[in-house]
């Protein structure tokens, strides 16, 4: 057995053990070469007879070359795989959480049934990424323990907690589908979540998983475990849930789905009829149009406090503490959970309170549809109850999608348009449109968010996190070296990167004080806003790297729902609101040729749409009016 504090072929710390059971172990451990907590899964053929130790070690092994080849978020990641004597060790990445059934044992009883259907989605999109392998991959063990539920982040105040992030874990006993065998040749397997078929009748295959899975998805829901086959049927629960974990546990395979993706579509219709209705927006109707012409809404026009301190001149900010983010609205915005309707009106600067009208673009007649603009706009959409990332041409016609994963967001072009970076769950990486995830930035385990290139392509910026750190610090890494480097001691938020040498990034300037704008050259980090009473994020240079957008909103997290767009210059000057009406607008991102910013509103829709205007603020209108939410907008060649 390894011993705490051992070192495991000089590289791997063990810190304590995670849990045992069987024939292994599985320990808690640090990569001390590249500084990240790993987990390492032991199995040691001396605890076993000497009958059964080439069974276990071949199943070992192919447990480590079978994890090897895949490569989902919903699946741990291998590192290494090694032997010692008798024993053999699997280094995998370590997730921090609990399993379904530690969620279960806390709870004492069934758990809520949204909670029950968002495992069921996550679940069957892993089945479904392995029963689409070449040979098929069969699970065979699904159960509560062999889930990990992933901790979340820490939601932002006024932020309502992420949804959870599931893995499968442990394929001991996962096998290959071979067309041509008639019956498995090893009988194992969980009793009660295995189904009649895993025990001699014929061969499994991935049927035989969605047993596994309706099982699951039946304890978790009557709180108590399989006592026979099939489960008896559930009581007090959605009727249309109930059918779906019927038929997903008949005891033929032919009467279940035939495929996770089929189960998948039940699970989404039972999630969109019991999600709440979203309350219309306190609009004033608009009068009649005339025939063949769209009726334009009257709304009341907003604008921003003025600062009631001008900007300081730009200073240096090296000799400011290390701070913690107050309004993280990014993470906010990438989850699609602001959720906060325009209910309240900002301040009139005259001081007078009389709204003044201001024209809204009506629903567009079609979608991404813009013309005579140049480039494509990526962003993230949120379905299926996790994001993904989508490219539109802006030629009137549908986006594509370029990720299938719902944990993929915040894309950003490289200065050519040939290459994009993207955030996927913790970490950044590197690829094209045709392969977004073909490369991943190596930070030594730290949690990755919000990449922007650099005007050669040769660097991507980033705000990173290490396990324990509740701040974001400003990252550049090197693509061509892998050398990484962190030129600022803020913690930040929106990153921007001019064509020139210039890094924008939101951070706030003290404990407790609202978001400024600052500037990252030769010379240091400068505060170009220091506007104490304006929130402000997410900034955008324009193209020429003489100006640069970003959204900002009365100080303090419940005035999120006010924002607008602001345009200013590269030295904090010039500053222009370029919308006006109830808020929120936010996330801009400029042309490649200047021309116009695209931007995320709720002018015309409860959901998050996006929007396009001149550079000067003028021109609003409506790129898209479907109810997917929208977030994190990048516009590039």
């Amino acid at each position: 057995m390894i011993k705490q504090d051992e070192l495991i072929q000089n590289r791997y710390r063990v810190i304590r053990l995670l849990g045992s059971g069987g024939f292994g172990a599985v320990y808690l451990a640090e990569d001390i070469r590249l500084g990240r907590a790993v987990a390492i899964k032991e199995m040691d053929a001396f605890r076993l007879p000497p009958d059964e130790r080439a069974q276990a070690e071949q199943l070992f092994e192919r447990e480590a070359r079978m994890l090897a080849s895949l490569d989902h978020p919903g699946l741990t990641r291998v590192w290494d795989y090694f032997q010692i004597e008798r024993r053999a060790l699997l280094v995998m990445e370590y997730v921090p959480g609990q399993t379904l059934r530690e969620v279960l044992n806390r709870r004492g009883g069934p758990l809520d049934e949204p909670f029950v259907v968002e495992c069921g989605l996550q679940l069957c999109a892993v089945l479904s990424y392995l029963h689409a392998r070449r040979p098929q991959v069969i699970f065979r063990d699904l159960k509560p323990a062999n889930v990990m539920v992933v901790e979340p982040h820490a939601a932002a105040p006024g932020e309502p907690p992420e949804p959870p992030v599931l893995r499968l874990i442990d394929f001991g006993i996962a096998r290959l589908f071979k067309p041509e065998q008639t019956g498995d040749t090893l009988i194992i397997g969980t009793p009660g979540y295995a189904p009649p078929e895993q025990y001699g009748r014929s061969q499994t295959d991935q049927r035989s998983d969605i047993y596994s899975l309706g099982v699951t998805l039946h304890q978790l829901l009557s709180g108590q475990p399989p006592s026979g086959a099939p489960p008896p049927p559930l009581a007090g629960r959605s009727p249309a849930l109930a059918a779906a974990i019927a038929r997903a546990t008949a005891p033929e395979p032919d009467d279940r789905y035939q495929s996770a993706d089929l189960l998948r579509q039940d699970l989404l219709a039972i999630q969109r009829a019991a999600a709440p209705p979203v309350a219309a927006p306190m609009i004033a109707p608009a009068p009649p149009a005339r025939a063949g012409a769209a009726a334009p809404a009257t709304r009341t026009t907003a604008h921003l406090p003025a600062p009631t301190r001008a900007p300081a001149p730009p200073r240096q900010s090296g000799g400011l503490p290390m701070i913690a983010l107050v309004a993280t609205v990014l993470a906010i915005v990438a989850l699609g959970g602001l959720g906060m309707r325009a209910f309240g009106r900002l301040t009139d600067p005259a001081g007078s309170g009389a709204p003044t009208a201001a024209p809204t673009s009506p629903p567009p007649t079609q979608e991404w549809s813009l013309p005579g603009a140049t480039g494509r706009v990526a962003f993230g959409q949120r379905s299926q109850g996790g994001f993904d990332v989508w490219v539109a041409a802006l030629d009137g016609q549908p986006p594509r999608r370029i990720t299938n994963d719902r944990l993929s967001y915040s894309p950003a072009w490289s200065p050519d348009g040939a290459r994009l970076s993207l955030t996927h769950e913790r970490d950044i990486y590197v690829g094209t449109i045709d392969n977004p995830l073909q490369q991943r930035l190596d930070l030594g385990g730290r949690a990755a968010r919000y990449p922007a290139w650099s005007p050669d392509g040769r660097q991507v910026a980033l705000a990173s996190s290490g396990d324990g750190e509740k701040s974001w610090q400003l990252t550049i890494v090197d693509l061509a070296s892998g050398q990484v480097s962190f030129p600022s001691p803020l913690s930040v938020g929106g990153i921007a990167w001019a064509p020139g040498r210039q890094i924008a990034f939101a951070a706030a300037p003290g404990p407790g004080q609202a978001q400024d704008i600052f500037v990252l050259d030769d010379g240091g980090a400068r505060n170009i806003t220091n506007t104490p009473d304006v929130e402000e994020d997410l900034p955008s240079w324009a193209p020429d790297g003489q100006r640069l957008a970003c959204a900002a909103s009365p100080a303090g997290a419940d005035k999120l729902s006010q924002r607008q767009i602001v345009a200013l210059d590269a030295d904090g000057g010039g500053r222009a609101q370029l919308t006006a009406g109830l808020g929120p607008h936010t996330n801009p991102a400029w042309s490649p040729d200047g021309k116009w910013i695209a931007y995320l509103a709720q002018e015309s829709s409860p959901d998050w749409q996006v929007w396009a205007m001149r550079a000067d603020g003028s021109e609003p209108r409506a790129l898209t009016s479907g109810p997917e939410r929208k977030f994190y907008l990048a516009w590039g060649r």
